[in-house]
């Protein structure tokens, strides 16, 4: 799946059940990747996300709206919310590995 064609359609706060099957096939449902790692930390702590360059505007935005919307979610099972929240991240985070 190419995330960067992905419409990101729906309110964010139910669980996608295409993103949470991408996420489970890319290893991030009760992974221990830095993308989940990160996920945690940005959850539990806060901070801020440093941005690949280079990316589509237009992809980032809607990307990173949803990735808010789906953080906050109190709807969503905490391991859906970070395997599709890693999953997200792991296409638009800067981090070293």
């Amino acid at each position: 799946m190419n995330l960067q064609e992905y419409k990101f359609e729906g309110d964010g706060f139910e669980t996608d059940t295409v993103l949470l099957q991408e996420a489970h096939d890319r290893g991030f449902y009760n992974g221990h990747t830095p993308y989940n790692k990160l996920f945690s930390d940005l959850f539990f702590k806060g901070g801020n996300i440093k941005f690949k360059e280079g990316l589509d505007e237009a992809f980032l935005s809607r990307a990173v709206g949803y990735l808010h919307k789906c953080m906050r979610s109190f709807a969503s099972k905490h391991q859906e919310k970070e395997a599709v929240s890693s999953l997200i991240l792991s296409e638009v985070a800067d981090i070293d590995e």
